[in-house]
């Protein structure tokens, strides 16, 4: 069987052992451990702001997202606007070209009937004058 005989090499080697683990936890584990620590809180703290900016983000998208439809509501609108009042305009503008042509036809047709009126009054006199040189003619004697 084995046996184990406690001697004062036995309790130096425990006191060493003790003493090492101890200066490897003071000079160590500990500045590890604080510095994993550290570490894994600098993480949260990232994590915690990354997830603020995805928040952030969709929520400025959301905004975007609406300013755009708002935007295109706002533009449809005032193209509606701008369309109705070309075609007012257009409505306006045909009106008034009628109204010269028609102002303009009547006018043409006036000035049509005074000539027309001058020219048959012209063509019955000539019409009288030829008709008295022919009678004249036929009868030989004058009118």
């Amino acid at each position: 069987m084995v046996s184990i005989s406690f001697d004062a090499s036995l309790v130096i080697q425990l006191i060493n052992f003790l003493l090492l683990l101890a200066a490897l936890n003071f000079l160590l584990y500990k500045p590890i451990r604080k510095i994993l620590a550290e570490r894994k809180e600098l993480f949260d703290r990232l994590k915690d702001k990354a997830a603020k900016a995805k928040t952030e983000i969709e929520g400025g998208e959301s905004e975007k997202a609406r300013l755009n439809a708002e935007s295109l509501r706002q533009g449809l609108h005032l193209k509606n606007d701008l369309v109705s009042k070309g075609l007012e305009e257009e409505k306006s503008i045909l009106a008034k070209a009628q109204d010269e042509a028609a102002r303009q036809t009547s006018e043409a047709k006036n000035r049509l009937r005074e000539s027309t009126a001058a020219a048959r009054e012209a063509l019955a006199r000539e019409t009288e004058a030829i008709a008295r040189d022919m009678a004249e003619k036929i009868l030989g004697r004058k009118i």
